[in-house]
């Protein structure tokens, strides 16, 4: 009589509850993460139109109130990401434009005392119109 060998297939019941800790991570990861660049994108397109859009003559206070205004149009609501807190406006090196420099450190909870830290860093070149 041959013996043969029957083999179980398919993941026991430690594998998949590991495998579900694992996804349910990567998604709550993800989800503290979203508002973050969520934001970063409306500050970015804020920053990046007016960027595009100066006039000559316009000073950069005047850049900087203008764009403080479009930031609570588009929702940036968080006191500590106000255009005078987290964008420098400086002369270009040929004096013909302006450099808007982006800077700013976000953070959110993530899990008890684990907090997620994200600094952003962009340049932006404007010539007036």
């Amino acid at each position: 009589m041959k013996k043969s060998k029957h083999h179980q297939t398919g993941l026991t019941l430690i594998s998949w509850i590991v495998l579900i800790l694992m996804f349910a991570f990567i998604f709550w990861f993800g989800f503290c993460l979203f508002p973050i660049y969520m934001q970063y994108y409306s500050i970015n397109s804020v920053v990046q139109k007016k960027s595009q859009a100066i006039t000559a003559g316009e000073m950069p206070q005047q850049i900087l109130h203008s764009m403080d205004m479009t930031f609570t149009i588009n929702g940036v609501q968080d006191p500590n990401l106000t255009p005078e807190k987290v964008l420098t406006i400086a002369p270009s090196d040929d004096g013909k434009g302006l450099i808007f420099t982006l800077d700013y450190d976000a953070r959110n909870n993530f899990i008890g005392n684990i907090d997620l830290f994200v600094h952003f860093h962009k340049t932006y070149q404007a010539t007036p119109h």
